[in-house]
């Protein structure tokens, strides 16, 4: 059995919320107020069927919008919170401190049909991302970058499209469905007795799976495509200025596709910089 869990907390997955038309899920908003509330219920319950069951720590990761989204006194005092810190290195915090890593409340990727406040880092300015041209959201950047400290991803609550694309992400995690995702905002919520029994029950049975990290092997190739060209030609520069192998990706008709980076990346300090 793993014995310190961290939990990777979004929101936009969470049950009871779809945010509001041409919105995210912004801070002070009337979803975003919902899905703070909503979301330490479901982790709360996966919290107390972890230590009924004999682990020893649990972290939560509140990294929605850079974090400082939920309250400590929502939570469970047993466990520890971790807020997004944009001055260290993502996820620095994992090392020798957790044995494995579960999510919550995180979305589609951009461009998904039907899911549920669909985006990728940044629903403003972010069209895709390919790695190795292979589409990635955002639970393939976080269970790649666990697996580099040698951390597994072992169980991932969401809409039902979105436990889809994590099954794709990391084969064999355990799922769990929060909602029926039926377009960008709409969905076809779950009650939450049953939805906080299906995470306590599941949730054990990850913590007692034995899990090899999926770690990403180098060279590899990373596109990030922008839905402005202005923003492409900024995060071009900044990758050069990092000393990042990087241009603009070629095409047939018009030579180089001018909302679209293409980056080789050595290591997982590179593949880091170029998700960012």
């Amino acid at each position: 059995m793993y014995k310190r869990v961290l939990f990777a907390l979004d929101l936009e997955g969470v049950n009871n919320v779809v945010g509001v038309p041409y919105m995210g899920l912004k801070k002070d908003t009337e979803h975003w107020q919902i899905a703070k509330k909503q979301a330490p219920l479901e982790v709360n319950a996966a919290a107390e069927a972890l230590f009924d069951a004999g682990v020893e720590k649990v972290g939560l990761w509140d990294n929605h919008g850079g974090g400082n989204n939920i309250d400590k006194a929502d939570l469970d005092p047993r466990i520890i919170l971790i807020n997004a810190d944009p001055t260290r290195p993502c996820m620095s915090f994992i090392e020798n401190e957790y044995d494995c890593i579960c999510y919550f409340g995180y979305h589609t990727m951009e461009g998904t049909l039907g899911g549920v406040l669909a985006h990728t880092m940044n629903s403003t300015e972010v069209q895709y991302y390919k790695l190795n041209g292979k589409y990635i959201g955002e639970v393939d950047m976080n269970a790649y970058i666990a697996a580099s400290h040698g951390v597994p991803s072992i169980f991932f609550a969401g809409g039902d499209l979105t436990c889809a694309q994590a099954e794709r992400a990391v084969p064999g995690i355990v799922t769990v469905v929060t909602k029926e995702e039926l377009s960008r905002n709409k969905a076809v919520f779950r009650n939450n007795e049953e939805l906080f029994s299906d995470i306590k029950s599941n949730i054990v049975k990850a913590v007692n799976k034995d899990v090899v990290p999926t770690e990403l092997t180098f060279p590899a190739t990373m596109e990030k495509s922008f839905k402005r060209v202005e923003s492409a030609a900024l995060y071009l520069a900044s990758l050069h200025n990092q000393n990042i192998d990087a241009d603009h990706l070629p095409d047939e008709i018009m030579g180089k596709d001018a909302h679209t980076v293409v980056s080789t990346v050595h290591n997982i300090d590179e593949f880091i910089k170029c998700i960012y």
